[in-house]
């Protein structure tokens, strides 16, 4: 057996944090490995491991004057005997436990490589971008690898809830209803979304699936354009599927992003996607084959993209049969997973 011994300090839910407890739940299925998450104590993390009953450790992922968790982590290990210790994002990394067992940090953005140095010997990166950043940063190139993210496959029968989803959002038969699914943050440019709705006729609604900082300036510029009878804020929700069965398209017009969890989702859920040109989105779409693109910060190129692929049903299905397929070859849930198991593997041997 393989023993894993994964770290990860956010107190609440975000893509980061959802793409974590997805891989948690993952490798705890997997009969050639032994997982243990530890987590922080009354965590969004701790709630959802503790359901789907991956096992999982607490420690309090305290601030500056935290004088505990080191301490209850290395126990933690030296109990546990792990062959690889991965910690996600900073505050996880402040508290790897030194031991003989390989330490590795996990980056999903382009945080500060001081918080890793002296901690972990080594970094995974989920795009090439992001490796290009830490060797610039001084990262060793021997000690970097990048394997991307994973969107596991939606419970057979999701698209059942669509009528069912719809009524209970308000949507009408007729209306086309695009999704943004993500933290309700200014990077996501949820702005520019509602721009290109106030834009469009009248059926056209934007279903936000998320939660974030921004709640009340959003609220406040949809009625400030209009169209507070066309935004439905769903909230944050472990999960997303019936929400997709209720959407016609799906939206990710970020300012930017280091891959893009969110186009994944619209890929494994076939719904036609619409992205930014920018850092990961960019990478994943291929204009007309699996996607479109559209210039950052330009709403009036989101509306037109937004009308197009609502009109045109042959470039509905092009896009969606070309995301699907290059989803199951590059990034379904058993290539990413067989990804990290030969990456665990070949650290522990060394």
């Amino acid at each position: 057996m393989l023993k894993v011994m994964q770290m990860i300090g956010a107190a609440k839910p975000g893509g980061a944090e959802m793409f974590a407890y997805r891989f948690f739940v993952a490798l705890s299925k997997h009969p050639k490995v032994d997982v243990l998450v530890v987590v922080r104590e009354k965590s969004w993390m701790e709630g959802v491991l503790r359901d789907a009953g991956v096992p999982h450790k607490t420690v309090p992922y305290g601030g500056f004057f935290d004088w505990s968790t080191k301490g209850k982590v290395r126990r933690i290990a030296q109990d546990f005997q792990p062959d690889v210790v991965m910690s996600w994002m900073n505050r996880a990394t402040r508290f790897v436990p030194k031991g003989p067992w390989a330490t590795v940090g996990r980056l999903g953005g382009f945080y500060d490589l001081k918080y890793y140095k002296g901690k972990v010997k080594h970094l995974v990166c989920n795009t090439e971008e992001l490796c290009e950043h830490c060797r610039k940063g001084g990262w060793p190139a021997e000690a970097l690898a990048m394997i991307s993210n994973f969107i596991p496959a939606p419970a057979e029968g999701w698209r059942n809830a669509r009528a069912a989803k719809r009524r209970e959002l308000g949507f009408a038969e007729d209306d086309v209803v695009a999704i943004m699914s993500g933290r309700l943050h200014k990077v996501k440019g949820i702005d520019l979304a509602m721009k290109a709705v106030a834009g469009l006729p009248e059926n056209f609604k934007l279903l936000l699936v998320g939660e974030g900082p921004l709640h009340a300036e959003l609220t406040e510029l949809a009625a400030s354009l209009r169209i507070s009878d066309r935004v439905v804020f769903a909230g944050w929700q472990d999960n997303v599927s019936p929400f997709a069965a209720a959407s016609d398209l799906w939206l990710a017009p970020s300012r930017h992003e280091p891959l893009g969890n969110t186009c994944l989702d619209g890929w494994i859920h076939e719904i036609p996607v619409i992205v930014a040109d920018t850092g990961g989105l960019a990478m994943l779409v291929e204009e007309g084959a699996t996607g479109l693109k559209v210039p950052v910060e330009d709403a009036d190129a989101l509306r037109e993209a937004m009308l197009r692929l609502a009109q045109d049903k042959s470039l509905q299905t092009n896009v969606m049969n070309g995301a699907l397929a290059k989803f199951q070859r590059l990034y379904s849930e058993d290539v990413i997973v067989g990804q990290y198991l030969a990456y665990y593997t070949k650290l522990a041997k060394r």
